[in-house]
């Protein structure tokens, strides 16, 4: 192979690993926002959660109320409104260790991708720097006539 082809072969490997390097870089972006989104979703199903336990409760007074029993008296209203309360409470709590479960994997993930970037960079670098010293050298060598 002549020096010429070895040079464009070592600048051709260097875009590559660029262009591969960018492709990384596009993945982890991505896994950074499903990591937000992931985020986003386990709040929003809290609230949801927190809002159906207000609806519970409501429906609770309601229903002891037009059956002509004290919201405050008696234990049975209070047991059901605790049971309920405690049910959201752990409901949402499992919601959120969840949302933070998925939001460390998909960061994760984009951590990954962008530690590839930067290998497939190193490497491609590596490969160009040996392909431009084989051109330089062949550049170089004495002419045989």
């Amino acid at each position: 192979m002549g020096w010429q082809a070895m040079a464009v072969k070592a600048i051709m490997t260097v875009a590559a690993a660029k262009k591969s390097r960018d492709a990384y870089a596009n993945d982890a972006q991505a896994s950074f926002e499903q990591a937000e989104m992931a985020g986003i979703q386990a709040d929003q199903e809290a609230i949801n959660r927190t809002a159906q336990l207000r609806e519970q409760l409501a429906s609770i007074s309601a229903s002891g109320a037009g059956g002509g029993v004290s919201v405050g008296a008696g234990g049975s209203m209070g047991n059901i409104k605790r049971r309920e309360t405690r049910l959201a409470s752990m409901d949402v709590s499992a919601i959120k260790t969840l949302g933070g479960s998925k939001q460390r994997q998909f960061k994760l993930q984009g951590k990954g991708y962008k530690q590839k970037g930067k290998a497939v960079m190193y490497s491609g670098v590596a490969k160009g720097a040996s392909y431009g010293a084989g051109a330089y050298k062949a550049y170089n060598e004495p002419k045989v006539s």
